[in-house]
C-alpha cells in the first residue's frame, strides 16, 4: 500500500468515483462538468465563488494554458476543501492557511498519484510530463519530489518491518529465546488459550518446559 496524506487520498477516492482514469479526463471542460463548476474567462485575477454543491469560477484568460489550468485547480481546491467564500473579515492567518491548502490540493488534483506516477516512471522527462499534464514545470517538479519522498518513507517502513519480523523469528529459535520473551508468550497463552497459539509458539513453550 502506497503512503499518501489524507487530502491526497481523498482526491483519489473522489476522482475514481467519477471514473477519472487518465490525463485526458483532467481537462477543465470535463472536470467542470463532473463537479458542477461554471467556468468563465475574463481579464482579472482568477477567483471562485462556491457552496457545497456547485461553484462559479472566473479564470484569468491572458496567460499561458499551463497557468490557466494551474489557476483552475487552485480554485477547485478551495471548492473541494473549503466552505463558503474567502472575503473581508476573514483573519489573515486563516486566509493564508486556506491558500496553502488550496496550493497543495491543486497539485494533487492536477496530477493524481494513481495517474501521474505510472506516467512519471515511463516518461521521466519534465518536458514530456509538462506536455501530457499541461501544468507549469515547478508544480511538476514538486509533484515528483512529493512522490519520491513518499516512496522513500514507504520503503523505510517496509524495511523496518522486515527487520522487526526477522528479529522476532531469530528470537523464537531454540537456544536464542530470552526469558522475557517466554514470560510474554506464557501470558499470551493464558489470555487467548493454548489452542489459539500458532504451532511455532506452542513448540517453543513446550521446549521451555522440558
Amino acid at each position: 500500500m502506497q503512503y499518501m496524506n489524507p487530502r491526497e487520498a481523498r482526491v483519489e477516492r473522489i476522482f475514481k468515483a467519477r471514473n477519472i482514469q487518465n490525463p485526458h479526463d483532467l481537462t477543465i471542460d470535463n472536470l467542470s462538468a463532473l463537479f458542477n463548476i461554471k467556468v468563465n474567462y475574463y481579464k482579472k485575477k482568477s477567483d471562485c465563488y462556491y457552496d457545497d454543491n456547485c461553484a462559479m469560477m472566473w479564470l484569468k484568460e491572458d496567460q499561458s494554458l499551463e497557468d490557466i489550468r494551474s489557476d483552475f485547480f487552485h480554485e477547485m481546491g478551495h471548492f473541494i476543501d473549503h466552505s463558503g467564500k474567502q472575503g473581508e473579515g476573514m483573519p489573515i492567518a486563516f486566509e493564508k492557511l486556506q491558500e496553502a491548502q488550496a496550493h497543495w490540493l491543486s497539485i494533487y488534483l492536477s496530477m493524481p498519484r494513481y495517474i501521474f506516477e505510472p506516467i512519471m516512471n515511463e516518461h521521466p522527462n519534465l518536458q514530456t510530463l509538462k506536455e501530457i499534464f499541461q501544468i507549469p514545470e515547478p508544480m511538476i517538479r514538486e509533484r515528483i519530489r512529493i512522490i519520491r519522498q513518499q516512496n522513500t518513507m514507504h520503503f523505510q517502513f517496509l524495511r523496518r518491518k522486515a527487520l522487526e519480523e526477522d528479529s522476532i523469528n531469530h528470537t523464537l529459535q531454540k537456544g536464542k529465546v530470552y526469558k522475557t520473551t517466554i514470560q510474554v508468550l506464557r501470558q499470551l497463552e493464558k489470555q487467548v488459550g493454548k489452542e489459539n497459539l500458532n504451532c511455532e509458539v506452542k513448540n517453543l513453550l513446550r521446549r521451555d518446559r522440558w
